[in-house]
């Protein structure tokens, strides 16, 4: 495609097992660091922290069915306002805050120390284990794994491997967009001296709309996005 070019880097990109932790702030020009605190904000959610209104409890003595934390429940109008192509501190709520600990509790209940998250035609699995509190996977945990795994690099090959030319223009684009909404120009060509990254591939769907169980693989939760 004459005058027209994608990079690919040649390091690896992968998050390291302590990432940056939530904070409550208006979306702004990407960082791929933070404050290592959840957000500090008062105001409770409208309905019980677990779909199905029970509420997290140290001590079980019967079996129960895995529960997601509404946060992450799918909805067609979620909890939070989250572009997972942004840094995780650009997540927003349209209620006036989320308490601090809110965060720091478990992704599902019964809690587990591992989850896995399928894209829908996407071959990219997220293994999510715990780096919050190092016992079990968190809120915190999900959204962090999400933004990290969607930054990995994508290789020569998998870009060639695109069905088709609109496509693989699609792609292009998103790349070119992606660093040039960075207003700080050291950061404008870090981030396209990255290179093509798998978020690129989303289409510009990139939105959080949650996660659901999948109908085709048990213990894998599907996450949407729009």
């Amino acid at each position: 495609m004459p005058g027209k070019h994608v990079r690919f880097a040649s390091v690896s990109t992968a998050y390291p097992a302590a990432v940056p932790s939530l904070s409550y702030s208006a979306p702004s020009v990407p960082s791929s660091s933070g404050p290592r605190t959840p957000p500090s904000i008062t105001a409770p959610l409208p309905s019980p922290a677990y779909r199905h209104g029970q509420s997290h409890k140290r001590s079980q003595s019967y079996p129960a069915p895995t529960r997601l934390h509404n946060l992450l429940a799918y909805s067609h109008h979620p909890t939070i306002n989250y572009d997972v192509s942004l840094p995780t501190s650009s997540i927003t709520t349209k209620y006036s805050g989320l308490s601090t600990s809110t965060f720091s509790e478990p992704a599902v209940y019964p809690p587990v120390s591992s989850l896995m998250i399928q894209i829908p035609h996407h071959s990219w699995p997220i293994s999510i284990t715990p780096s919050y509190n190092g016992q079990y996977v968190t809120v915190h945990d999900v959204f962090s794994a999400v933004y990290h795994s969607l930054r990995k690099n994508v290789s020569s090959s998998e870009y060639a491997a695109i069905s088709s030319k609109k496509d693989a223009e699609k792609v292009r684009m998103a790349y070119e967009t992606r660093y040039r909404r960075l207003r700080d120009r050291r950061a404008y060509e870090a981030e396209k001296k990255q290179g093509l990254k798998r978020v690129d591939f989303l289409n510009n769907h990139t939105r959080f709309m949650g996660l659901s169980t999948s109908s085709h693989n048990a213990g894998v939760w599907v996450l949407h996005l729009t």
